[in-house]
């Protein structure tokens, strides 16, 4: 019997008979030359058809198709692998005659981000979904090779079915487990520190399950996350050392052994140079050189925006040649109940970011590691110290000096590859709209009535402070200020557009004097777009333009915000009807529409 060879081993049987077996990926026929693309789980196989007969096999079939194909093995510089099958015998093993219904056999799948995830299980097989996903698996392997051949720590198991939320908050799920409350960890952080107690470095790869009701591009409600603690050092910073080069450890790890996968995506992959040190900068100095670089004051904010994430990862770029930077010394307030409160000033903590291309990817520090002092940290955040008596017990035992950092492993691989959402980089993400890749059906809500009704009830809900004006129709922005007494800039100008290739709605939100950019729009949502028909959005949605609310969520709708309506402290916009509006708190406003944020407007 001749034995199955794989495509990429192609090359080492040159000119010997070869048997493959795999799928059909597409047909091209060209008269008395045919070729047969045959794709297995190395990669593709060229088949050259000259035989009518054996051609006419495979000409009535669909894409899926399981074939095994015996023939000879040549050298050819026009097949990708440098080798292609000549004088075919095939045999269909499983005929597929129905239409794929996703393009997935195509280099690129020109659809959007929605249709590729609505038929997720067929498009994974798209050579460059495929290669994503090859290269998170890369990516997982060379950080357990780290941890456990570089840095020697123990990978350990840790529960996901939990008694109490692992952080405190309320951004988490509840399950009935015989009769008691259960809830899904958010983290395995509790669990490692007391991993630290019997191993002293511990890493592990665990799922998170977070009730965020995010639609952002970079955040899910479940996901894998990359944990690793370590006890007894001289300094916390020895926890940076431990991060910087396991990034540059992953990163050289990818160029060595995925090659072909990162040429498949275009190449694009994060700079990271062995011998470039990622820079240091305190929470204080990072905002600082944001306002220096761009006038921005958020020097008084207790956070960094996304804004200032990307600029300071540009300055990283540009003045070191590296894509990754460090922010340390971060405000206690902003700091889960474990961080370590640093001795000289007790509102900040020995914690960090790891901000890598615009994105942060890691979070992590220092933690307290006496019991009193965990006790203290408890009841600071308002939390019952009897949720946590195991955790608490390991203090009254001996805890060395300690810290670590967790790393999600879909927002890495993002990163890294240089995704525009971390839905590329999740297998069958699940978000406010989704379970495991399928879509939840839509709440939605039509008509301006009613849509103003589910407005105000979302606000008081909320218990946030709002104004509802009834005044006469506004169909200009100029009207607008006018009625609600408000300045121009505080306008939120809420705008439906189509796209031209997906003919999806978009719903663009800025500030009202301003026009919307769109180049830039086109960059964040993939398409080019144009707006869309009052008389269709009437039909759709209905609501009358000149009414339309910046809460596109209601009418399950992408939406997008530009940054600068952030710089207004209230928003006032029409709440469904030209004859109604809304002033509120701009961040009140962000909170519920949870909007995709960036640059769309211009003067």
């Amino acid at each position: 019997m001749i034995r199955r060879v794989l495509a990429s081993e192609l090359q080492q049987h040159v000119n010997t008979t070869v048997k493959l077996r795999g799928w059909l990926n597409n047909l091209r026929p060209f008269g008395k030359l045919n070729f047969l693309i045959l794709r297995d789980r190395s990669g593709f196989t060229q088949v050259v058809i000259e035989d009518k007969e054996e051609f006419k096999k495979v000409s009535h079939l669909q894409p899926g198709s399981i074939l095994t194909i015996t023939g000879k093995a040549i050298m050819s510089s026009q097949a990708g692998l440098g080798a292609e099958i000549v004088s075919p015998k095939i045999e269909v093993e499983s005929p597929i005659h129905d239409v794929p219904p996703i393009d997935y056999y195509k280099p690129e799948i020109q659809s959007d981000l929605e249709f590729i995830l609505d038929n997720r299980p067929i498009a994974l097989r798209n050579r460059q979904i495929q290669a994503v996903f090859k290269i998170q698996s890369a990516i997982a392997h060379a950080y357990r090779l780290y941890m456990h051949d570089v840095v020697q720590a123990v990978e350990y198991f840790a529960p996901n079915l939990i008694g109490a939320s692992s952080e405190g908050g309320a951004e988490f799920f509840t399950v009935d487990y015989f009769g008691h409350t259960a809830t899904l960890a958010q983290s395995s952080q509790l669990y490692k520190q007391i991993m630290v107690g019997v191993n002293e470095r511990v890493f592990a790869l665990m799922p998170f399950f977070r009730a965020e009701p995010s639609h952002t591009p970079r955040h899910l409600t479940e996901g894998k996350q990359l944990e690793f603690e370590m006890g007894f050092f001289d300094h916390w910073h020895e926890l940076l050392d431990i991060q910087e080069n396991c990034i540059k450890y992953i990163v050289k790890y990818l160029h060595e052994q995925c090659a072909s996968d990162i040429a498949t995506l275009g190449g694009k992959i994060i700079k990271a140079p062995e011998n470039v040190p990622f820079p240091r900068l305190t929470f204080a100095e990072a905002q600082e050189l944001y306002f220096q670089r761009t006038g921005i004051d958020e020097r008084h904010e207790p956070d960094l925006s996304p804004a200032a994430e990307r600029e300071l990862c540009q300055y990283a770029s540009e003045k070191f040649g590296t894509d990754l930077l460090f922010v340390i010394d971060w405000k206690t307030s902003k700091r889960p109940f474990y961080a370590y409160p640093m001795e000289n000033n007790s509102e900040l903590t020995n914690t960090f970011d790891l901000l890598c291309n615009g994105t942060e990817i890691t979070s992590g520090g220092q933690r307290r590691h006496t019991y009193d002092a965990m006790l203290e940290g408890i009841k600071m955040k308002g939390m019952n110290p009897g949720d946590f008596t195991d955790y608490l017990s390991i203090f009254k035992y001996g805890m060395p000096p300690h810290g670590g950092f967790g790393m999600g492993l879909e927002r890495l691989t993002m990163t890294i590859l240089k995704l525009k959402n971390i839905r590329e980089a999740s297998l069958f993400p699940s978000d406010p709209k989704r379970i495991a890749g399928n879509k939840i059906k839509a709440h939605l809500f039509f008509g301006s009535e009613n849509i103003r009704n589910e407005i105000i009830r979302l606000i008081k809900h909320f218990e946030m402070k709002y104004e509802h004006l009834k005044h006469e129709p506004t169909p200009t922005s100029e009207d607008s200020a006018r009625v609600r007494g408000t300045l121009p800039e505080e306008g939120v100008k809420a705008l439906i557009l189509r796209g031209k290739q997906t003919k999806k709605n978009y719903q663009l939100n800025i500030p009202s004097h301003l026009k919307l950019d769109m180049k830039a729009v086109a960059e964040a949502v993939g398409e080019k777009c144009e707006f869309e028909d009052p008389a269709i959005i009437l039909e759709r949605f209905g609501i009358a333009v000149g009414g339309i609310p910046p809460f596109g969520q209601l009418l399950n709708l992408d939406t997008y915000f530009d940054e600068k309506i952030s710089k207004c402290p209230r928003a006032a916009f029409n709440c469904g009807m030209q004859t109604e509006s809304i002033i509120m708190q701009t961040d009140d406003l962000v909170k519920l529409v949870q909007p995709k944020i960036g640059n769309f407007s211009k003067e």
